[in-house]
């Protein structure tokens, strides 16, 4: 696939084209995010997949020292003053989740328990969970900097990712096992959610038992870019420990 690296392909643009191994038409599709390109061919009996890194271009070069980017711009995220390092009132929340561990803020105005996303040291977005049920919605994203959060436990050296829908939950996985927990804020898969996730050697699929289908759907979309991509049909959803898909997620990761 050095062919590639002769596309000339601008940052943040899809080309599609005929495949060049199989041939099928319009088949074909190659992406550029930053340095990488990742390019699939569409046609089932076609193997053609992956990403491969290229150099960047001057114009790539020039937006990264004006501090730009294809895969997202980051925008200067400034933390409320209604975010409080008080959680007396989250004790309930922090305790039934196992959150001890985590930095947390409280939104007072709100009355919601505040996850930062961090990024080299700082907070570039937050999301957060209301504290009252009767409250609408339940999850609220402060920012647009930040399309999922990730989270590694202490000590974590494997190159794998647990794909779940919300914070709690990779913050559960990713302390509970050598990976990284990767919640999508959602049931949604983003170009975003590929990008970063074609970063690592094997990625497992384990939405909610009610997004089972969805969990297919990416599994298959990720093969294209992911050589290891698994699927885990669970009982319930991984944040409420149930012990037999605790015990599935084990067997995948050591099979």
């Amino acid at each position: 696939m050095k062919f590639l690296e002769e596309l000339n392909l601008e940052e943040g643009r899809t080309l599609t084209m005929d495949c060049p191994v199989c041939k099928g038409k319009k088949k074909f599709t190659a992406t550029r995010v930053e340095d990488a390109i990742l390019y699939n061919c569409f046609r089932n009996s076609c193997t053609v997949k992956g990403r491969r890194k290229v150099g960047r271009t001057v114009e790539s070069i020039r937006k990264k020292m004006n501090g730009q980017s294809a895969v997202r711009k980051i925008s200067e995220f400034e933390v409320p003053e209604y975010f409080s390092h008080d959680l007396t009132d989250c004790d309930e929340f922090i305790m039934r989740w196992d959150l001890f561990n985590i930095q947390l803020f409280h939104d007072v105005k709100n009355d919601r328990v505040v996850f930062p996303i961090m990024s080299k040291g700082k907070i570039i977005d937050a999301i957060g969970r209301s504290l009252n049920t009767d409250s609408f919605p339940k999850w609220y994203k402060y920012g647009n900097n930040m399309s999922y959060y990730a989270y590694r436990g202490d000590g974590v050296d494997r190159n794998v990712a647990v794909v779940v829908e919300d914070v709690i939950s990779a913050i559960t996985v990713g302390s509970h096992f050598p990976v990284i927990g990767f919640g999508l804020l959602g049931t949604a898969l983003q170009q975003e959610h590929l990008y970063t996730l074609s970063n690592f050697d094997r990625v497992i699929v384990a939405l909610d038992p009610d997004a089972s289908k969805k969990s297919l759907e990416h599994a298959k979309d990720l093969s294209n870019y992911v050589s290891d991509v698994r699927v885990l049909k669970l009982t319930d959803d991984l944040k409420y420990k149930n012990i037999e898909d605790f015990k599935k997620l084990e067997e995948v990761l050591n099979g």
